[in-house]
């Protein structure tokens, strides 16, 4: 997502104003079927657009496919003799988002892997939820077993749901969360209030939930999910974050005594700025 509101997915006025009637509607005529179709809404994102220098810088990497079930997974890989390095996108984005941190990476020789998530990017088949995609991301971790992960919002979710879920899964050493919800009832606050959405409708998106995960949106807790990793972490927010709250990062950071937490101010949910990538490469550095 970026900074602001109708950016965050990736819509503008008109498309906002449709979505926002369509689900208000459905809900007044169906609410079960509201919350199938808001689900839809949530799980399968208008796809990012690259720009220009997020191609340029994709396809200077080595494309593959990683098939999970009927997912079809794009896998992007830059080569480097140092360590092995993860990277994790959020909701309604792609792996273009690294251009702004991946050159420098290259630079100092990190082995680097980036995946465009369920129903995102290049990626065919399936639906955006943490859980599918904490799954192809535990697929590929334990495939290429990176020291390192660094998940931006929702990929920052999907990491510590397989860290938590699967102990024999790949481990990184360091894991850094970047603008990533304290709680998934946080997003989907966000989510509500993006796009006008009734208080109906989002009842009837967690009962569509339910049905399909047997969870309620209160069990995607990352800092639940964070508590006893016992690695060195990272977490980067922006003070005026309007899609995770900076609330949230401070509870992660008591939760996780391993991780330093870093505050950045007006670069809101991209956290994409000169500040944020020193905090990132100096925390590279450290031990």
């Amino acid at each position: 997502m970026d900074n602001h509101l109708t950016q965050d997915i990736d819509a503008g006025p008109l498309q906002l104003t449709s979505i926002r009637w369509m689900l208000n509607g459905m809900h007044r005529i169906s609410k079960a079927a509201s919350g199938r179709l808001c689900y839809q809404v949530l799980a399968r994102p208008p796809r990012a657009k690259l720009s220009i220098s997020e191609q340029v810088f994709l396809d200077t990497a080595q494309h593959s496919i990683m098939r999970i079930d009927r997912m079809r997974i794009k896998v992007y890989h830059w080569p480097g003799q140092g360590p092995t390095i993860l990277l994790a996108h959020g909701w309604n984005s792609q792996s273009g988002r690294w251009e702004y941190l991946g050159p420098q990476l290259q630079e100092l020789g990190y082995n680097i892997y980036a995946f465009d998530a369920p129903a995102h990017g290049e990626s065919k088949g399936g639906h955006f939820a943490v859980v599918y995609y904490a799954w192809a991301m535990k697929t590929l971790a334990n495939a290429v077993n990176p020291e390192i992960i660094i998940g931006h919002s929702a990929g920052g979710m999907a990491a510590t749901y397989y860290l938590h879920h699967d102990p024999v899964a790949a481990r990184p050493n360091k894991l850094a969360l970047l603008a990533t919800p304290a709680e998934l009832s946080h997003f989907m606050d966000s989510f509500q209030r993006i796009l006008g959405l009734k208080k109906g409708v989002m009842n009837a998106l967690e009962r569509e939930f339910i049905r399909r995960f047997k969870r309620k949106f209160s069990y995607y807790s990352t800092t639940k999910f964070s508590q006893g990793l016992g690695m060195s972490g990272l977490i980067i927010h922006d003070e005026q974050d309007q899609v995770a709250p900076v609330e949230g990062a401070k509870i992660l950071a008591n939760v996780w005594p391993e991780a330093n937490l870093r505050l950045t101010n007006g670069l809101g949910h991209s956290v994409q700025d000169e500040q944020a990538r020193k905090y990132i490469f100096d925390w590279l550095a450290s031990n």
